[in-house]
Order: structure tokens, then C-alpha cells, then sequence
């Protein structure tokens, strides 16, 4: 037959089943937990013999079912409700429930207090009542009910080592529940907490860190823009840190103390306080300013520390717990620096701010560019190269070129990044400014005009070449002087003339080079800066034909012409024909030989006859001339 699973009351001892047929010593404790039956017939019911199930299951018969006297003896290892059931011959059943519960040892803390006393505060609930043992020697000193947080203080009398007892019951249960043993030693006195470090963790947090000590609870103070007016934070136990949260850092500093607290007497032992810092970063030009605020008493030292998320291994600068400011004027612009402060107090105690960032900015005005020289066809003939220098105290990111035609109305031609810049397509009387932007976004000031040499030549009828050039302008010292050169049609430098004025006449005779070019270079007071080069002029020389009017092949005057001929300069060909005045051909040379007077070995009669000579330079120009001769033989 089975057993039914059903309610019953709690009895006192002995407890007796639902049916009232049969007794059982205990109905409730910690596992393990041994229920005996003590009287299978209590309700006048015979076991000859009973069957015994543990757990309330027909074909599940407990061990030594039946037993000397039908007596009944079992130990539940597991945790759990189980119902214990003896099926009577011919009656039937009757059931009894019991419970198992986990033998767990109460938790409860201890905390020390000064002249050798005690606290625990029972930190558990499961059980209804907890038995104190301040001595483990078998004498339960307090007995507290079952209630959130109870607390219990013992005098030991005496410092020493000792050992705590507390067991934890159930109403109606068994005593087995095994205690929780804590070694505790009284001490005198409460010691002076030992502070670590007070961080800012964000803008919203702060993180004290300390070293605990054992049995010892803790009160950490919190004030806020000042040192004396503390408020009661929270109380610690067994933690080495505090998390303060819903602050506001970025407006206030914040000062925490840590104490020591005795529970017994309700009175603290104070640690010195520790204060946070409301830091703030400002770029200023050329500099940083950092400012801060927090109670300096106590400070030792105060180390400022940048870009320490960069990994810097030292510190900026040190400077005394009493200082708020600092200016760091070594930074470099468009730079982003991130500062942090440290703070020291006795015993290697340290306070760390945020870290607060700031781009570094610099507003000045660089020099301008005044020493700009010009290069004409260096690339083409209708270019001009410029090249500058510029005050190596400021760095540039790039160039601006601005152009105007005769020193108006600039308007931007190019840019470049070197201090060179070439303008392909350069007429004459254009000038040029030059402009340049630093790396801290500066524009420089305006700078001197550079206005390229323009030169031009001529010639004169005996071949005498004239220059003229503007005066160079582009250099803030001016020009030293100038040097004309020249050059042959091979581009070899034939001959230089130094000169101050800006007119040269090269009155030099020169016979062979008919095509001469003429540059002129422009030198600077102002030492290192480039020279200045003018355009190139080609001159070509005339040939210039020259001849006489009449000559006598028989006079014997020396300065009577006896030939006639045509000379002139720079000549390669010349071809000379004579005509009669009836249009006879009475001599022929291409070999610019002279006439005689004779035609096939035989004088010609005096007269007056025509010529024609043509031919060509050495610069490749034809040219043709006519005229007469007056021959006279007498």
C-alpha cells in the first residue's frame, strides 16, 4: 500500500505523525540529519512487523525496514522535504514530514573595537536564532533572533587571540547545524587607517583606495570646495576601495577622510584628508595655462604630468602643494596635449586628477618675404623663375604668388611649397609678391615686390650696341650693381662689363661676331640672396657697305684709290658686277676681288660705270647694293 503525502502541525517533542499512529525524535535540521521513530505504536496501532519508507514512495522500503521492535533509525544526506511513512498491517499508512536543511555556518562579521572589545553583526537570516560563543568554549554568551544586521558586543578584558562561535537554529529543529568559528584578536586600540590613493576615474567618479585591516570597519567623509565640513559617506568592511559616483568634478574638488570606526564606543579614528582637483586647461598663444582648485593642506607636492596616455615616463614640471597654476609655454601649435596632476601627501599618499585636454594654438604674424629673385628664361624664354628666402624663424606650409602687371592690382597666380616658383607665362613689366601661411595658420605680413630686370638693346650705324634695363626691385637692401654679359650666337660668353647704372653702350669693335646677346645679372648688398637675371636681347649687327666714289688704276698717290671695291662687316658673301652705260657687263667677282679698270686684260676708257653688289651676312640676311664708279686715267 502507498503513502499519502499530506499537512501536519508542529508538536512539541516528541513529535507525532499525521495519524497519530507512530513518534519521532526530530523533524527539522541540517544535513546530515538522523530521524528516529521512538514509538511505532504510539496510537495503539501494532507493527508485526510495519514497513518503513523514507521518502513517501510504496517499493521504495527504507533501509532496516523494520528493525529490533519495529524500531526506526535514518540520516538524510541530501537537502530537501521529505515525508517519512510507515504502512501499517491492515490498517495502512500514516505519514510525517520532514525537512533537510543545508548546513551552512551563519555568516557574520567582526569588528574590532578599542580596550579589547568586540562587535559581530550576524549578517544572515535563514536561521531563527543565532547562539553566541565569544570564546568557543562551549558557553553561548549571547542568543540574537533572527533579524537583518543584529549586532552583539562582548569585552574580552584582555588583548589576545580568541575564537568566535556562532550557530544558527530553526524553530522546532534539531541542534546539528555546524558553527561558523572566526579568529579574532582584541586589540587596545583602533589603529589610523592606511590611505593609498584618491583618483579621478571620469568626470563623474573618484576611486579612494586604501589598505585594510582585518575586523576593522571603516566611515569615509566626503566635503565638497572645502576641508572642514564633512558629511558621513558610507561605512566599508573587507573592501581596499571606494567608488564615489554623481559627482561633478569638472565644477567642484572634493575631500574625503577615512576613519577607523569603533562600533562598541561609536567613535572614529581619523585618517588626514584627501582632496581632489577641479582642473582646468586653456590654450593661450604660444602657451597653456592650467588652473586648478582643491585644499592645498597637507599637499606636499604637486607633479604635473602631459600626454601621460603617450606613455611620458616623467613628469612636466613639480611644483609645491600650494600652487593652483601652471603655464607651459613649450608647445607646439595645432597640437592636442593632454595634462594631469599628481598630487603627494605624507606617506606616499597621492591625489590624481582628470586628465584635460587643450590644442595648442599660436597667433603672430610672420615676416614677410622681402628678398625675392628673378631668373628670366631659365626654362623657356617666356618664363621667369623666382626664388626667395624667408625668416627661418616661422615654418611655411605653402607659398601664395601673386602677379600685377607694373606693380598694381596683385592677383594670385600660383602656390607652391618650395621657395622657388616658376610663371610660364611671364610678359614683360609683370611683378610678383610673394606671401606665405606658417604651420599655426598664420598669414605673413606683405611682403616687398619683385619686379623682374626688362632690357632692351638697339644698334647704331657704326654697330655700336645700346642697353637699356629697368633697375631691379625685389630686395628690401637693394641692388649693389649689375653686370652686363655677352654672349656670341653659340651662346659662349664672349666678354662681362660691371656697371652701377642701368645704360650700357658696348662700343668695343668686334669684327667677328656679328649676332651678339646681351643679359644682365643684378647683385644684392644683402649677403645670401640669389642673383637677379634680365631677359635676353639679340642684337644684329649691319654689314655696312662702304665703297668709293671713283678711282685712278695709274695715280701714284697713296691715298688715291686705285681699285674699286665694296667692303663691309660681317660678310660671308659678296658678288660684284660692273655695267657700262650701255648695260655691259665689263667685270664679275664672287670672290669680293677689286676691279682694276680692265676688261680681258684691256683698259677701259674713263667713264662713269654702274655696279651692283649683293650678297649675305653672316647672320644669314641677304643684301643687295647699286651705284656708280667714276673711272679716271689721267
Amino acid at each position: 500500500m502507498g503513502c499519502l503525502i499530506g499537512a501536519y502541525s508542529l508538536q512539541a517533542q516528541p513529535y507525532t505523525s499525521k495519524n497519530g499512529w507512530f513518534q519521532v525524535d526530530q523533524i527539522r535540521g541540517c544535513a546530515p540529519f538522523t530521524v528516529t521513530i521512538t514509538n511505532p505504536s504510539f496510537g495503539g496501532k501494532v507493527c508485526t512487523p510495519c514497513t518503513m519508507y523514507y521518502n513517501g514512495t510504496v517499493g521504495q522500503p527504507c533501509p532496516a525496514a523494520g528493525g529490533a521492535n519495529n524500531l526506526f533509525t535514518f540520516t538524510y544526506t541530501t537537502p530537501g522535504t521529505y515525508q517519512l511513512c510507515v504502512s501499517y498491517p491492515v490498517v495502512g499508512n500514516d505519514i510525517i514530514t520532514l525537512t533537510v536543511d543545508p548546513n551552512t555556518p551563519p555568516p557574520f562579521n567582526v569588528y574590532s573595537c578599542a580596550n579589547d572589545k568586540v562587535s559581530i553583526k550576524i549578517t544572515d537570516t535563514f536561521y531563527d536564532l543565532y547562539r553566541i560563543d565569544f570564546n568557543n568554549d562551549g558557553t553561548v554568551d549571547t542568543s540574537l533572533p533572527s533579524s537583518n544586521n543584529q549586532v552583539a558586543n562582548f569585552n574580552y578584558g584582555a588583548n589576545g587571540n580568541y575564537t568566535i562561535s556562532v550557530k544558527g537554529e530553526k524553530l522546532n529543529s534539531a541542534t546539528n547545524c555546524a558553527a561558523n568559528l572566526k579568529a579574532y584578536t582584541a586589540i587596545p586600540a583602533l589603529p589610523v587607517p592606511v590611505l593609498n590613493s584618491l583618483a579621478a576615474v571620469d568626470a563623474a567618479t573618484l576611486q579612494l583606495n586604501y589598505t585594510p585591516q582585518t575586523n576593522i570597519e571603516y566611515q569615509v567623509d566626503l566635503a565638497f570646495n572645502n576641508i572642514t565640513n564633512f558629511q558621513q559617506y558610507q561605512k566599508l568592511y573587507a573592501v581596499n576601495s571606494l567608488t564615489v559616483p554623481s559627482l561633478s568634478l569638472n565644477a567642484n574638488y572634493y575631500c574625503l577622510r577615512l576613519s577607523s570606526f569603533d562600533p562598541c564606543a561609536n567613535t572614529n579614528t581619523y585618517t588626514f584628508p584627501i582632496c581632489s582637483h577641479n582642473l582646468s586647461t586653456t590654450a593661450i598663444s604660444g602657451a597653456d595655462q592650467l588652473n586648478w582648485q582643491t585644499a592645498p593642506a597637507g599637499m606636499l607636492s604637486t607633479q604635473i604630468w602631459r600626454n601621460v596616455n603617450q606613455g611620458a615616463s616623467a613628469p612636466l614640471a613639480t611644483v609645491s602643494g600650494a600652487t593652483t597654476s601652471y603655464l607651459d609655454n613649450n608647445v607646439v601649435c595645432k597640437t592636442n596635449y593632454c595634462y594631469q596632476l599628481t598630487s603627494s601627501y605624507a606617506g606616499g599618499v597621492t591625489s590624481t586628477s582628470l586628465a584635460k585636454c587643450v590644442d595648442a594654438f599660436l597667433k603672430q604674424t610672420p615676416t614677410p618675404i622681402n628678398n625675392v629673385s628673378s631668373v628670366i628664361g631659365n626654362s623657356t624664354p617666356a618664363d621667369v623663375t623666382l626664388a626667395w628666402l624667408q625668416d627661418p624663424a616661422f615654418t611655411s606650409v605653402g607659398y601664395s604668388v601673386f602677379r600685377s602687371q607694373n606693380d598694381t592690382n596683385y592677383t594670385l597666380n600660383g602656390s607652391t611649397t618650395s621657395t622657388q616658383y616658376t610663371d610660364a607665362s611671364y610678359e614683360a613689366g609683370y611683378c610678383y609678391l610673394i606671401n606665405y601661411t606658417d604651420n599655426c595658420d598664420n598669414s605673413s605680413a606683405k611682403g616687398f615686390p619683385a619686379c623682374p630686370i626688362v632690357l632692351s638693346g638697339s644698334v647704331n650705324d657704326i654697330n655700336e650696341p645700346t642697353l637699356k634695363w629697368s633697375g631691379y626691385k625685389g630686395w628690401l637692401q637693394g641692388v649693389k650693381g649689375y653686370v652686363v654679359q655677352k654672349f656670341n650666337a653659340s651662346g659662349q660668353l664672349i666678354q662681362t662689363f660691371n656697371t652701377t647704372d642701368t645704360t650700357f653702350v658696348d662700343n668695343q669693335t668686334d669684327p667677328v661676331n656679328q649676332v651678339v646677346f646681351y643679359k644682365i645679372t643684378a647683385t644684392p648688398n644683402q649677403a645670401g640672396v640669389s642673383n637677379s637675371i634680365s631677359n635676353e636681347v639679340k642684337i644684329i649687327k649691319g654689314v655696312h657697305l662702304f665703297y668709293p666714289t671713283a678711282f685712278n688704276p695709274e695715280s701714284k698717290m697713296a691715298a688715291v684709290n686705285r681699285t674699286f671695291i665694296v667692303k663691309g662687316q660681317y660678310i660671308s658673301r659678296l658678288q660684284l658686277q660692273v655695267f657700262d652705260r650701255w648695260g655691259t657687263l665689263v667685270y664679275f667677282s664672287d670672290q669680293n676681288e677689286p676691279w682694276d679698270g680692265r676688261k680681258e686684260g684691256v683698259n677701259m676708257p674713263d667713264a662713269t660705270y654702274v655696279w651692283t653688289a649683293e650678297g649675305e651676312d653672316l647672320a644669314g640676311n641677304s643684301f643687295k647694293k647699286s651705284g656708280t664708279i667714276l673711272l679716271i686715267r689721267k
